[in-house]
């Protein structure tokens, strides 16, 4: 009764451990299943948090050893032997173990030395890089212009350290890299302005006929210093993944809605925008043609009011000079947006430009100085002279070429398109114009030999009703003891020194209290400056406001302008015969 009773307590432990292995069972083909459909560790770590798949293994092995069954024990065996077969096998050869792989090249079964080769093939030849930004691929660059480089060497050397840890799933070898900021640095640079986008302020343009709103955008640029950063710390990132995405600071407008002031812009465009250009040597009006669309294009909503979209306004006036330089001339980009503005302010939009002269070479020719190309090109002596400081003049050769300098300096102040006065050396005339029309004509006293007035195209620049002069001809024999004169309704031309200039006056009163050639003398006589009778002197005075264009001609210097040219036939016409008159 006993035996028996120890035969089915046998029995009953068989049943278990039967049971209990083919419970066993069915998990590992549970985990096999899951394994399959969810890829590997992935899968087993989602369901099994304290997943090893070392641990995995070594208890797998333990189980088959403690499993009493022979072809369990057979087969762990076998599978030992293999093992350390294939381990053998590469550690004899010397080769990385299999699915190893450095920035995605499979290097799995080279040896280190060819690993390195592969590698090296793979960062010369097939690795580009997308430089981006907002998603937009700028350009595809070579890892060494963007001042890239990787240890090859020790990149192979980590994937030989790397073991089995690439069985079964692969493993990647993280490249050694290094930046170098100079190289970096010098290729973002060169993407400044592809990157840069100009924020848009708010502004109009017309849609069906009428004119609406347009709402203000961002813009960027290129932060260089935050996107070497990036380069930087996420070197391997940007290598693994292939792109680079340049970091930018964002440009924010002024103003995103234009809405309050588009009255204010209807009422600006609704009869047309005029934009023209004065020339003040040769007394020409360019006209622009401008289209309403055109001119809405350059208004933007500023914070109190309407303001000039410079970089359109920038655009036209670029297109117009390109047609003006060829002949030397342009049109100034800040004064014509200052121009604009002002006319925006004044709801005024007929705007007058300058036309600016560039400077221009000049060949010497036989018996020039430098005094007589001054007179010949209407600019002083002493702007050439400045212009060209290396130039001897006490030993110019013909066809040495020397710089006139601009002759925008003898006009500084903003030119009065409709008043210009002519005055001829030879004849001793004056006439003034007044839209076109002669204001004034007499004859005046120019400056002497000793001193002559200079040709060219000036301006009045200053108004004094009383000014004082002096010469070295009013000094005693000695040098010393010299004097002033007084001169009345002094109008100022240009300036011969710095401090002294010539200009229009009426009467000199001399230190002795005479005046100058009795007052009026109809020939050369003054010290450079342009007499008149002291009344007429005073009516030109109260007329010519600064600004006023003056031309002054000569046998030397001839007109520029058909005004210039008019007044010459003009005055081939008349009597110019000296008449004394009284002061």
């Amino acid at each position: 009764m006993k035996a028996e009773s120890v035969k089915l307590g046998k029995r009953k432990a068989k049943r278990a451990r039967d049971r209990n292995l083919a419970r066993q069972q069915r998990r590992l083909a549970m985990m096999d299943g899951k394994i399959a459909a969810g890829g590997g560790h992935t899968i087993l770590r989602r369901y099994f948090p304290s997943y090893n798949e070392n641990k995995i293994t070594h208890r797998a092995l333990a189980w088959l050893f403690s499993s009493r069954s022979p072809v369990a024990k057979l087969t762990t065996l076998v599978a030992a032997v293999v093992v350390i077969f294939f381990v053998s096998n590469f550690l004899m050869a010397g080769r990385i173990f299999p699915n190893v792989y450095a920035m995605s090249v499979a290097v799995g079964e080279l040896r280190p030395d060819e690993a390195e080769a592969a590698i090296r093939r793979h960062w010369d030849a097939n690795l580009l890089i997308d430089i981006t930004v907002d998603g937009e691929i700028l350009k595809r660059a070579r890892p060494d212009e963007l001042g890239l480089s990787v240890d090859f060497s020790a990149m192979a050397s980590g994937a030989k350290a790397a073991g089995l840890a690439g069985i079964p799933f692969g493993i990647n070898v993280e490249p050694q890299l290094t930046v170098s900021h100079s190289r970096a640095q010098s290729l973002l640079l060169d993407f400044t302005e592809a990157v840069y986008v100009q924020q848009y302020e708010a502004g109009y343009k017309w849609s069906g006929g009428r004119l609406i709103t347009a709402p203000g955008r961002r813009g960027r640029h290129l932060d260089v210093t935050e996107s070497l950063r990036l380069l930087k710390e996420d070197a391997a990132a940007i290598v693994a993944f292939k792109r680079l995405e340049l970091q930018t600071i964002p440009l924010n407008p002024t103003v995103m809605d234009s809405s309050p002031f588009l009255d204010q812009a209807i009422v600006f465009l609704q009869d047309g925008v005029r934009i023209r250009a004065y020339d003040p040597f040769t007394d020409q009006m360019l006209s622009f043609g401008v289209s309403q669309k055109q001119a809405a294009e350059w208004l933007t909503a500023g914070e109190n009011g309407l303001s000039v979209r410079q970089n359109a306004f920038r655009q036209f006036i670029d297109g117009e000079n390109s047609k003006l330089v060829n002949g030397g001339r342009y049109i100034d980009e800040l004064q014509a947006i200052d121009k604009l503005q002002e006319a925006l302010s004044n709801s005024a939009p007929d705007v007058i430009l300058r036309l600016n002269y560039l400077p221009e070479p000049y060949s010497v020719v036989r018996q020039d100085t430098g005094f007589r190309i001054g007179r010949k090109e209407g600019v002083p002596y002493e702007l050439i002279r400045d212009a060209n400081p290396t130039v001897n003049w006490s030993a110019l050769v013909v066809g040495q070429e020397i710089q006139i300098p601009s002759r925008d300096a003898l006009l500084p102040q903003d030119p009065v398109p409709h008043k210009r006065i002519i005055v001829d050396l030879q004849s001793q005339w004056l006439i003034a114009f007044d839209h076109g029309k002669m204001r004034f004509s007499w004859g005046i006293s120019s400056g002497r030999e000793n001193a002559p007035t200079y040709p060219g195209v000036f301006q009045i620049l200053t108004h004094n009703p009383k000014s004082f002069g002096s010469s070295y001809a009013l000094c005693s024999d000695l040098g010393t003891n010299c004097n002033q004169w007084e001169m009345f309704w002094f109008m100022g031309v240009y300036e011969v020194v710095p401090g002294l200039m010539n200009g229009f006056h009426g009467a000199v009163r001399l230190p002795n209290g005479n005046l100058l050639g009795g007052g009026y003398t109809h020939e050369p006589t003054t010290f450079g400056c342009i007499m008149s009778l002291n009344s007429r002197a005073k009516e030109l005075y109260d007329w010519a406001e600064t600004g006023t264009v003056v031309e002054i001609i000569s046998d030397e210097f001839a007109p520029e302008s058909d005004l210039g040219r008019y007044a010459l036939q003009y005055i081939a016409t008349i009597d110019t015969t000296y008449r004394p008159i009284e002061a």
